[in-house]
Parts: structure tokens; sequence; C-alpha cells
């Protein structure tokens, strides 16, 4: 019966990158990564090396060593590497039948299970790993360049074509012996992902890999609906966005659509879940953080996640719920967990996660002495309907300039007709193009009054409900004059303010001003950073 042996090859030397071999990956030296993977197979794993620090690292995991006696120059090919340790190896307990795997200390990132799946691929002729290499090429000919594909089509739909990745090549021993290659009929490929593929020549190579090292499984569990309104989703897409070279999978209940209809225009996966299923995808990938942002979630259920994958990190936004307490960071920018320590809080406008298109452009405010375009937007859903209360109010006191009413997915058609010029904009997505040129907005307590301030956009707030009441960046420090519970506002009384706004030009630039100054550190790269810093440090 044949048995199987790993065989790494692993100089000190390298050109390209000085001690590559010992380079540090995720804490450790790049050899140490391939000896790991080679372990885990359960076959018996063979060091070769010239060097007694990249030695030492094999001992310490219990491998064979075997080393060269002189220096390598590096000029001798792989084949002939092995060839000349094949009298060591056999001294070690190989047989000529045995099946002998070289592995590649370069491809830090190869999994035992594509080992394994290579050992039993192996049954005569060789195996080794390539990748996905399809491309639109050129070659030379006696008139000049000409393409090297029939047709021009996208890189998908071009024939098949693998490029060898150098990480595994396996063939029998005995074949190795009679033949002095490595590569014999028949070959069988096995294909390797983008992170397995790498193999490791250049620091830009190194970059690359180290990217995979620092990649996490991120989970987002969050919701939208009338009640519930569109922030959650629209803070996740932005998140997702930031986090996006991560690996992420987003959850949205199946009895909110809102949230379903939301996702379907964006390029993340999301998975409808119940609460259930949500637990039982967790069990099985082990996310290495989980995001909510639904609101408030409950101590039991989050008992339950911690129990099922003990080492996934927790984090909730605008929690006040009793599942506050378990997790490892609460971010409050609208309102802070009084029974949450501060030192697992990020809070204030400043940790305000907004769309990233408030931060392509730097978009400079002035305040005019006339206010020719206001902006009327009341969330994703506006379940009070007082969008309706601020067009009467502007039609109250004869508003002569543009008004654009912004409405989102989940809120109803205005049909009621006014003496206003208005132009109504549905589901945008480029907010700040829009908010930029207003001069005023009337805004309820979300985090579009983060938006503004942004922008520098002065806003008259009211509540939808007495939950926004609470909402802490609400303030004349962030521009913002708030008339409190929108449903107790009259008509009139909105009028009036709307009037004062408009007359006074050096409060509105005064509010200008001071939402602008509000927001000036505030940025989603920074706030990403700070979150992961906190769960992961």
């Amino acid at each position: 019966m044949s048995n199987a042996w790993i065989v790494i090859p692993a100089r000190g030397g390298s050109v390209g990158i000085p001690r590559k071999n010992l380079w540090l990956l995720n804490g450790k030296p790049m050899v140490w990564h391939a000896i790991n993977s080679a372990i885990a197979t359960k076959t018996r794993v063979v060091l070769i090396t010239d060097d007694d620090e990249i030695s030492e690292v094999g001992e310490s995991l219990g491998v064979d060593v075997i080393i060269e006696p002189e220096q390598a120059t590096g000029k001798k090919t792989l084949d002939e590497v092995i060839l000349s340790f094949l009298p060591e190896i056999k001294a070690l307990g190989a047989k000529s039948i045995d099946k002998l795997i070289t592995l590649q200390p370069t491809s830090p990132l190869i999994t035992p299970e594509s080992l394994t799946k290579a050992i039993q691929m192996l049954q005569s002729g060789s195996v080794l790993s390539v990748s996905d290499d399809r491309h639109l090429r050129w070659k030379k000919s006696d008139e000049g360049y000409a393409p090297d594909y029939e047709k021009r089509v996208n890189r998908q739909l071009l024939p098949e074509s693998w490029r060898e990745t150098g990480a595994i090549i396996g063939c029998l021993i005995e074949d190795l012996e009679n033949n002095q290659t490595r590569i014999n009929q028949p070959v069988s490929l096995i294909e390797l992902n983008d992170d397995e593929a790498i193999d490791i020549d250049s620091f830009s190579d190194l970059a690359i890999a180290e990217h995979f090292f620092s990649r996490k499984t991120i989970f987002f569990k969050t919701d939208s609906s009338e009640q519930l309104g569109m922030g959650h989703v629209y803070r996740v897409l932005a998140l997702a966005q930031e986090l996006a070279r991560h690996n992420l999978k987003i959850f949205i209940s199946p009895d909110k659509p809102l949230g379903e209809k939301f996702f379907s225009q964006y390029g993340f996966e999301f998975t409808i879940a119940n609460d259930q299923e949500f637990l039982e995808e967790a069990s099985k990938a082990s996310p290495d953080l989980v995001i909510f942002d639904r609101l408030d979630t409950d101590k039991g259920y989050l008992e339950k996640l911690k129990q099922l994958s003990a080492d996934t990190k927790i984090i909730t936004f605008e929690d006040q719920g009793s599942g506050a307490e378990l997790a490892d960071l609460v971010i409050s920018d609208l309102y802070p967990n009084k029974n949450i320590n501060q030192q697992k809080q990020l809070t204030g406008i400043e940790n305000a996660v907004l769309a990233p298109s408030f931060e392509t452009l730097d978009r400079q405010r002035k305040t005019p002495e006339q206010v020719s375009e206001i902006v009327v937007l009341f969330g994703g859903t506006d379940p009070s309907e007082l969008a309706v209360k601020a067009l009467s109010a502007l039609e109250h006191i004869d508003f002569e300039g543009k008004v654009k009413v912004i409405r989102g997915l989940g809120a109803t058609e205005i049909t009621q007709e006014y003496n206003l010029d208005i132009e109504f904009l549905s589901n945008v997505k480029n907010m700040p193009r829009v908010l930029a040129k207003a001069d005023i907005a009337l805004s309820s307590a979300g985090r579009t009054i983060t938006e503004l301030a942004s922008l520098g956009v002065p806003t008259i707030c009211m509540a939808q409900n007495d939950k926004e009441l609470n909402h802490s960046h609400t303030t004349k420090q962030n521009g913002v004059l708030m008339l409190g519970l929108g449903s107790d506002v009259t008509i009139e009384e909105l009028a009036k303010q709307i009037k004062t706004l408009l007359d006074d030009h050096q409060l509105r630039k005064t509010l200008s001003v001071s939402a602008l100054e509000a927001t000036k550190n505030r940025s989603n790269k920074r706030i990403v950073a700070e979150m992961l810093s906190r769960v992961f440090s």
C-alpha cells in the first residue's frame, strides 16, 4: 500500500524579497503556513532547507528536516532539488510506490483540503495546481502584433485557460526516479481559488497575501419597514462598502420586505432569513464579526449566538435592548445607551456612518442672502406624513423658491396639489448632490440630520415619534432647530419657524458654520477602523 509524502523546499536566500520564507504573515513566518497546512493532512511532511532559522521553524512544528550541505545557489530546478534528496527522503521511510507532493512555501494560503484533494487525485501520472487565467491575449507575428483569440468577448466567455500556480505538483516516486521529472502523463489539474493560487515573488504579491490573511468574515443583520424606517439599511450599505474587501453577508428578515427591495438595487450578497435561520448560518460559518443594525437586541438571542460561535465579536447600533451588554461594542451616534460602559460605546455625531457619496467630493458651502431652494425629506417611510405638513406650511407663507421633496422606498405618494414650485424625487441614489444645493432643509430626526450637517445645510427638524425625541444630534451646535414631535406642531407654528429662518441670514450662516464644525472630523473610514480596532485588539 502506498503512502503520501509532502515535501516543502524552502531556501533562505531570495532576490525579490529578502529572507522571503521567513517573512511574517499574520504573525507567523511564511514557511510556517505551508508546513501547518501540510501537517493538517495527516501525511508525512519533510522540510528541505539550507537555512538554520527555517530549519528551526520546521523542527518546532515536529516535521522531518533535511539540511542542504551547502548554501544553495538557486540555480537548480526544483525537479533537480527533489531528485538529489530522494535518498534522504527514502531513508526516512519513503518507498518507490509512494506519492510525493511538493508544496511551495510561497503559496502560504494553500489549504489542507486542497492538499488532501491532490493526494486523492494522484493515482498515476501527475497532479498540479492551476488557476483560471482567461484573458484577451496578443501574439507577435511577422506582420506585427495580432490577437491570440478568435472573438473579442467578455473574459468569462473565453475558452478555459489555466496557469500553473507552482503551489502543488504531485507524482509517484517511481515515476520521478524513472523519468527524472515530476510531470508525467496523465496529468490531472486541481483548480485553486484566488487566495490559494498566490505565489509570492514580489512585494505586490506579498501585499495581496496580507490582504487575504487579514480578511474577516462579517455578517450583518438589518431590517427596514415603515416603522423602522430606512436608516438601518442605508447605514449597513455604507458599512458594507467600507468593509467590501472582507467576506460579507447581509441578512434581512422575511417579514420586512423593504429590506429586500432596497438591497436588490446593489451588488452586495444578501440572504432572507428569520432569526433562527440566521443563528444556524452563524453556527456553520463562525463569522469573525456580527453587526446588528435593527434597533434593540435581546440578551437571550445574543447569548445563543455566542454559544454557537464563541469567538465571534458583536457590534450593535443604536441599541437600547438587553442584548447591548453582551455586545463587544455599541455605536450610538443618535442616543447613547446609559446602561453601557463608555469604554464599550462610540457616541456622538462624529461617529455617524453616512453614505460614501457624502465623502466623495469637498462641497463648499455658502450662505446666500436669499433662500432660493428648500429640500423636504422625512425619512424613507415618513409614517407621520410630515412632508405634507411641511408643504402646507411653505404654501402658507407663499414661498416662491424651488421645493424639492425626497421620498424614500417606503413613503406613500403625495397626491395633493400645492401652489408651490415642487419637484418630487424618489429613491435618490446620490443624496449629497441634491442636498448640497439646498439653502434650508425640513427633516425628521434620523440619520438625515447628520447628512445635512456634513454639508452645512441649516435644518428645521420635527420628530416622527417619541423615540426620535431622544436623538442627541438635533441641536443648534449641529445646525438644527428642533421643534419637537411633528404631530404636535401645527402648520401655522411650522410656517412661523420657516419664515423666521428665511428672514434671518445671520442665523442661517451660524447654523451652517456650526454644522460643518461639528462634522469636520467624521469619516466612515475612521469609524470603521476604530470599530475593528476596538473589537479585535
